[in-house]
């Protein structure tokens, strides 16, 4: 199993599975996202930024140094999670406003909708994966 069969697979379930644990299952996922990404920025999100940024550079890594077909794709998609790295790194303050935002605006039904889209990328991101790898 090579690496972006991994990659595709973890990746594609945490994404597909993420309206189910964040709205099916029964707890209050509103008030841990506003927990979650508080006023003041958790101690805990800047080393775990940094480390979704070095997997995303070790997957770029890979990509380069492999002769995996198609893995080009799932760097790329992978990569879009860096902006949001970026973003918890470097203005905090606009993301949390943003989220607190999402949450008071018509029940945080911004937030369901962007996880629903987050769950069908996930399903195609396994779909892809098991159909190339």
């Amino acid at each position: 199993m090579n690496y972006f069969t991994v990659l595709g697979v973890a990746f594609g379930l945490a994404a597909a599975l993420k309206p189910l644990y964040m709205h099916v299952l029964p707890w209050d996922e509103q008030a841990f996202i506003a927990k979650t990404y508080a006023r003041e920025r958790p101690r805990w999100l800047v080393p775990v930024a940094i480390l979704g940024l070095g997997l995303v550079a070790l997957t770029w890594y890979v990509h380069f140094t492999t002769a995996v077909p198609y893995s080009w794709v799932l760097a790329l998609v992978f990569s879009l999670t860096a902006l949001k790295g970026i973003v918890l790194l470097f203005d905090y303050e606009r993301f949390q406003a943003w989220v607190a935002g999402l949450l008071r605006k018509d029940r945080g039904r911004g937030v369901v909708l962007i996880d629903v889209a987050t769950g069908i990328v996930g399903v195609a991101i396994i779909a892809f994966t098991l159909l190339v790898y």
